[in-house]
């Protein structure tokens, strides 16, 4: 190879890095996901914004399935969990909660 086709490929790679790096730091992908998010959760189904969303949230919730498949189940048992702890103690009485923590 040449001195040129050299150089080409180290810019190549200078710019490959210094692109990822900009795109970890910048993380578009999560700040696109959490305007999906928050469309999905606040927004009027009537709204062009909620059905712009629907498809980003998607394709998280199928990337999160196909790329970590324990870690979302483990998530999902955890926050169900979680749910049923903050239910079962809202639902004890004040007196008979000293009775139920020991």
């Amino acid at each position: 190879m040449s001195a040129g086709t050299w150089a080409r490929v180290a810019l190549a790679l200078a710019c490959v890095w210094a692109g990822g790096y900009a795109t970890g730091r910048g993380r578009p992908v999560r700040a696109l996901t959490t305007w999906a998010d928050w469309q999905v959760a606040y927004t009027s189904r009537r709204s062009p914004w909620f059905w712009l969303a629907v498809p980003i949230v998607a394709a998280a919730i199928a990337g999160l399935i196909v790329f970590r498949p324990r870690r979302s189940l483990r998530n999902w048992r955890a926050a169900r969990d979680r749910d049923r702890r903050r239910a079962r103690t809202a639902q004890i009485p004040i007196r008979l909660r000293s009775l139920h923590d020991q």
